[in-house]
């Protein structure tokens, strides 16, 4: 029974990042769904850091701009991994 119930807990995979927003000082950490489209989850950072952002993403360490409409595990996002909040056309 209690497999069951750890069964029913996990879910699907996550992926957890801290995400950098040019104009605030601290990183947030967010876990989102690996599967979860970039876009959306660069939607969420935006609101949460207060950003009214045109089309937001992410950039990686390797100043890689990611596509807004691929899975976050599509576009190599890992675990501990720390992303930019931009925007898709350049800046927040």
């Amino acid at each position: 029974m209690n497999d069951e119930k750890n069964d029913k807990k996990q879910g699907p995979p996550t992926v957890t990042v801290n995400v950098y927003e040019p104009s605030s000082p601290d990183p947030r950490q967010f876990t989102w769904p690996k599967n979860m489209r970039v876009g959306d989850a660069a939607d969420e950072a935006a609101k949460e850091f207060g950003v009214n952002a045109e089309s937001p993403t992410f950039q990686n360490a390797d100043e890689e701009v990611l596509d807004r409409n691929k899975p976050l595990v599509a576009e190599g996002v890992r675990d501990g991994d720390s992303l930019d909040l931009v925007s898709a056309g350049g800046g927040v």
